[in-house]
């Protein structure tokens, strides 16, 4: 199984993974089905959809498998719930009930428990995300990554659920406010900026009204855009002035928001996303959350080409927790051959050899492999 972005899709391959796409509030439907033989209008198709990338069936990863942190049949009710309730709050005029703050909740302990019962919690997949859809799908992935912060935190289940909690809702907000400035490709104005600003206070003073949540959910969803120099907003806290569960959300808000397409630019690769937020260590985000937050990341997912500093191309076999930057690779050679798997954090004729990069953009890769 490799993955490929969607602009480098070639006819005649074969897809690996289901990519799916809602249809109503409480029903998806796959754009396309695991095993089906791609050829030039389902390429359109997933291009006209904003995909982001797929997973695609090949000899030289054919033992390659890809897990996901959450089953897909767990990410699928949540979403459709996820969308079904955004809705419902948008139609209400921006008033929340007990039915939508209970649903969410009960997702949240869905995806804690689901979480939990996995061997290994480190995030291998790159997501198959939509544009279409993106406001559902970013609050799940806000949600799913703020879990795994939180157990390499050694929070409690009872946290971890209000802080899936807190991320399911952090955006909720946003439903108040225009589409077009939501999507604007362009700067903001400054009145359309200070729009935006109050998305999480619009949900908080609904949620608190109406006294639905705990005061940790609802210190999540207010403080989840403030910045550990206090540059951030509503209120510019700074430092430990930022409550816990809005310290987790905003990371996993921001590493999210880097990882999708959007309607101005690509999605960021995995390795890019982590470069940026380490860039941000005491200026936008706590150090020793960041540290927590990239326990359960892989640079490099599974899957993935790589571009090794021998001018080698190599697809990732397997991440290790504990070196994340020096995965198990397989190198794939021009003429099609590969190499045994390489551990490059033990095999030491490989102590000089570094991962320099995707190997997506190296001119002798081969999408056709």
């Amino acid at each position: 199984m490799l993955f490929i972005p969607t602009e480098l899709l070639r006819p005649n391959m074969v897809l690996a993974k289901d990519i799916n796409l809602f249809i109503t509030d409480d029903f998806s439907l796959p754009l396309l089905r695991r095993g089906q033989v791609l050829n030039e209008l389902f390429i359109k198709k997933i291009k006209f959809h904003n995909v982001t990338g797929v997973y695609i069936e090949s000899e030289v990863s054919e033992d390659i498998i890809v897990n996901d942190i959450v089953n897909e049949k767990l990410k699928a009710t949540v979403l459709c719930d996820i969308k079904k309730n955004f809705n419902q709050f948008k139609n209400n005029r921006g008033e929340v009930n007990t039915y939508i703050v209970d649903n969410i909740a009960k997702m949240a302990k869905s995806l804690v428990i689901d979480i939990l019962s996995n061997d290994e919690i480190l995030i291998n997949l790159i997501d198959l995300k939509s544009y279409d859809d993106y406001t559902y799908r970013h609050s799940l992935c806000v949600a799913i990554l703020s879990i795994t912060t939180g157990i390499s935190l050694n929070l409690n289940e009872h946290m971890l659920t209000e802080i899936a909690t807190s991320a399911l809702l952090h955006d909720l907000g946003k439903m108040t406010i225009p589409i077009d400035i939501i999507n604007k490709p362009d700067l903001l104005t400054p009145e359309e900026y200070e729009t935006v600003k109050r998305h999480p206070l619009v949900a908080v003073e609904q949620l608190k009204k109406k006294n639905l949540v705990s005061d940790a959910v609802l210190s999540g969803i207010e403080s989840h855009h403030e910045k550990y120099d206090g540059t951030g907003y509503p209120y510019g806290l700074k430092g430990d002035e930022i409550p816990l569960y809005g310290k987790i959300l905003a990371i996993s808000d921001v590493y999210d928001a880097l990882t999708s397409t959007r309607s101005y630019r690509r999605a960021c690769f995995p390795n890019e996303a982590i470069e940026y937020v380490m860039g941000c260590a005491d200026v936008h985000f706590d150090y020793e959350i960041l540290k927590a937050f990239l326990k359960n990341i892989a640079a490099y997912p599974v899957g993935t080409f790589v571009s090794l500093s021998d001018g080698n191309i190599a697809v990732v076999v397997k991440n290790l927790q504990l070196n994340a930057l020096r995965p198990i690779v397989r190198i794939i050679y021009p003429d099609g051959s590969t190499s045994k798997n390489i551990d490059l954090s033990q095999d030491i004729s490989y102590a000089n050899v570094t991962i320099v990069g995707m190997g997506y953009e190296n001119p002798e890769f081969s999408y056709n492999r």
